[in-house]
């Protein structure tokens, strides 16, 4: 089932494909799973589609991310 995350400081939020994924960020990149706060997405907010880690990332960084791939 799908898993948003939001920063306990500065509310940014993402959302994950499960929750699995979910806490892997959080716990890698995200500073631990202490700083986070995870919800379960409803069916509606997930047929939005999922973000993807170059959505994160400013334009030039997701430049660089897809270089070589077709």
């Amino acid at each position: 089932m799908a898993c948003k995350i939001t920063h306990r400081v500065n509310d940014q939020q993402i959302r994950f494909a499960n929750r699995d994924a979910a806490e892997r960020y959080a716990d890698i990149m995200g500073g631990g799973v202490q700083n986070w706060v995870f919800t379960t997405v409803p069916n509606a907010e997930r047929l939005a589609g999922p973000a993807t880690a170059t959505d994160l990332l400013a334009p030039k960084q997701a430049q660089r991310a897809h270089r070589g791939r077709p």
